[in-house]
């Protein structure tokens, strides 16, 4: 797990991709730390790099239950190779954070033809209640929006493995 400040911007807040190729999804998602529960111990919102380090296996524990790619029969894929970090928007480290970038990836299975990605981390905040993302695979893409009351998409372009295998 790598957990330092991001500098650059990797994604905007609340926006993320799930890039499918070489046999897995490939994630990239940042969400609000107001959206995790019992990590923030000073209720501020933002995550000093102390609260992050504390709470680490907390963090990672709810990022696995909250963050899904689910197969044909809803079972969960592993989410593997789970690297976090902090996103100081000032490029101030000193300053406590109120995003989190998130990237992982999903081993897909060539059998599964309607994968659905399951996301509840929405933040508090009234600028943090939606997560946008877009699922792209060669040529086609899809844009999805996550809520509360929608937390799972199916991901509908083609997913017939065989007309391109990818490489």
């Amino acid at each position: 797990m790598l957990a330092t400040a991001a500098h650059g911007h990797l994604m905007g807040e609340q926006k993320g991709s799930l890039n499918f190729n070489n046999g897995g999804a490939f994630l990239v998602l940042s969400v609000p730390v107001s959206a995790f529960v019992g990590v923030d111990d000073d209720g501020d919102g933002r995550w000093s790099v102390e609260e992050f380090d504390q709470h680490t296996n907390a963090i990672k524990k709810q990022i696995y239950e909250r963050v899904q790619l689910r197969d044909d029969l809803n079972v969960a894929t592993p989410l593997q190779g789970l690297l976090l970090s902090l996103v100081h928007l000032d490029h101030n480290s000193t300053v406590p954070a109120n995003q989190l970038m998130i990237l992982g990836r999903f081993a897909v299975n060539e059998d599964v033809s309607s994968p659905s990605l399951y996301i509840n981390l929405q933040g508090r905040g009234v600028n943090e209640k939606i997560i946008t993302i877009t699922a792209t695979r060669g040529a086609h893409s899809q844009k999805m929006n996550f809520s509360i009351t929608a937390n799972s998409h199916t991901v509908g372009f083609n997913m017939d493995w065989t007309d391109t295998k990818l490489q």
